[in-house]
């Protein structure tokens, strides 16, 4: 019975213990020894404005025992680029739960220069092992959090609208450098716009860009980006929607080749428009085929067998909300261009035979020419020896 109580008294003393320390932040010693717990940093502000060349982050963390005893190391940027005295001083107190079971990893900044950028935190311990927390914080002396409205939610092509780039308070005196993105070949023209109160107190900065989208910008992703501090970013990315009226391409195309016509009619627009053939108000027989690329061009294709088509060209109407759009295509007989290819083709090998006899002409009458001028030599001795026996 003793050795019961004093058991529970022992629990209780260690579970006491064990509440103290996590009311001071150290809470290893109630871990059981060997156990080996995963890697947790907490960091309650993500991103902090120094003051006066000095900037406060509250950061608590847990790790696994075996990392005891280890080394606190913050780091800028990477962590081949540790902070040094007396760039960085531990600050117990900054963590604000009362009751933690973290231990506290609280820093001061200081810096008579430049503290902008990325701050992070590792564990070094042993032969050379460490562990680097992914979390980072950071810190400058200006923060925008950037929001990119357009005027509207539907741009119409050729009419001008507003996109305004929008900054947060958080950057008292002192405007970021912001640079548009992605931009077509819209007319533009950028607006600064500075917010204050009665008391002249700053308020935020804005920029207005004048936009004046064409058809080819529908679905364009555009981004406004602002830059402070060093390294310092933030960005926001809308896409437009641009409607645009019906609009047929050059590329369309109507042929007719052994009585069967085939009709190619391109068209643009958003909202993606509706395409009708002229002759298919007549009483035919014919196919359509629609495809288009989701985005804002149809492709119509009409087909029809006809016998003695007389006309030389068609029309295509392609119609949206936005308007209507039409275009007179001719058509390309196919039948009349083979005719004649086939007769040059026939000239071409008469021509070609023509001059190939004459070759073998030419040369069968210099051959023959060419035999007649040589005589044996025998002849030749007889014919000598003749004459000389008629001269004596």
């Amino acid at each position: 019975m003793m050795m019961k109580s004093l058991a529970d008294l022992q629990a209780r003393s260690l579970i006491l213990l064990c509440v103290l320390q996590m009311w001071t932040g150290s809470t290893y010693s109630c871990l059981a020894e060997g156990g080996d717990y995963s890697f947790e940093l907490d960091l309650p502000k993500k991103f902090v404005v120094p003051k006066r060349g000095v900037a406060l982050i509250p950061c608590a963390f847990s790790a696994p025992m075996r990392t005891h005893p280890g080394r606190q190391v913050w780091f800028r940027g990477s962590p081949e680029f540790p902070l040094r005295p007396p760039e960085v001083e531990r600050k117990d107190g900054l963590y604000s739960p009362m009751i933690s079971i973290y231990s506290e990893c609280s820093v001061i900044l200081r810096n008579t220069q430049d503290l902008s950028g990325e701050y992070g935190f590792m564990l070094e311990w042993g032969n050379k092992e460490r562990h680097v927390f992914p979390d980072r914080v950071k810190v400058a002396p200006c923060f925008a959090k950037v929001s990119l409205t357009p005027s509207t939610d539907v741009f119409v092509a050729g009419e001008k609208n507003n996109l305004t780039c929008s900054l947060s308070k958080n950057c008292p005196g002192r405007d970021p450098k912001v640079t548009w993105k992605e931009l077509g070949k819209g007319s533009k023209q950028i607006i600064p716009l500075k917010y204050a109160d009665k008391q002249n107190r700053y308020l935020g900065y804005s920029e207005q860009l004048l936009y004046t989208p064409v058809p080819e910008d529908h679905q364009r992703k555009i981004t406004c980006e602002a830059t402070y501090g060093r390294n310092m970013s933030s960005s926001d990315t809308v896409t437009l929607t641009v409607h645009s009226q019906p609009e047929i391409l050059n590329s369309s195309s109507c042929t007719l080749q052994q009585g069967l016509l085939t009709c190619v009619c391109v068209s643009q627009g958003v909202p993606l428009p509706d395409i009708n053939w002229s002759l298919a108000q007549d009483e035919h027989d014919f196919i359509t085929d629609k495809a288009s690329d989701g985005h804002m061009t149809v492709i119509s294709t009409f087909r029809m067998h006809v016998g003695n088509f007389t006309s030389n060209s068609t029309m295509c109407v392609s119609k949206s909300a936005l308007g209507l759009a039409s275009m007179v295509i001719p058509v390309n007989v196919i039948e009349g261009l083979k005719n004649e290819l086939r007769w040059t083709i026939k000239g071409l090998v008469f021509a070609l035979f023509t001059v190939l006899a004459f070759c073998l002409m030419f040369i069968w009458i210099r051959a023959a020419s060419h035999r007649v001028r040589q005589v044996p030599y025998k002849s030749l001795q007889e014919k000598a020896d003749s004459v000389n026996y008629i001269a004596t």
